[in-house]
């Protein structure tokens, strides 16, 4: 997932009013799948290595939520390419100005 959320201008907004909700959701996403991460320290191990025994049923719930947050978070990327390609425009991440 992205390192921060991106956020739609005042423009983009307009071409595509579902831009700002879609920009929260991503975010509300990572915080919550890094807020799991904290929390259960052992998710990120887990996925890299496999799990030695079935973790508590907390744990397995948040590593599926985490799973999902991250799959979620690309089908509003997928989304907001659509968007770009369909109003011309491109939401520029945060990610991309550093680069």
């Amino acid at each position: 997932m992205s390192t921060t959320p991106w956020l739609p201008t005042v423009e983009q907004i307009v071409m595509a009013n579902e831009r700002p909700v879609l920009a929260a959701l991503d975010a509300l996403l990572e915080l919550t799948a890094r807020t799991l991460m904290a929390e259960h320290p052992m998710l990120e191990e887990d996925a890299r290595r496999g799990a030695a025994e079935p973790p508590p049923p907390c744990q397995a719930l948040a590593a599926s939520i985490v799973i999902l947050a991250r799959t979620l978070h690309e089908v509003i990327e997928g989304y907001c390419v659509a968007l770009e390609h369909i109003h011309g425009d491109r939401v520029e991440h945060e990610d991309d100005r550093s680069a």
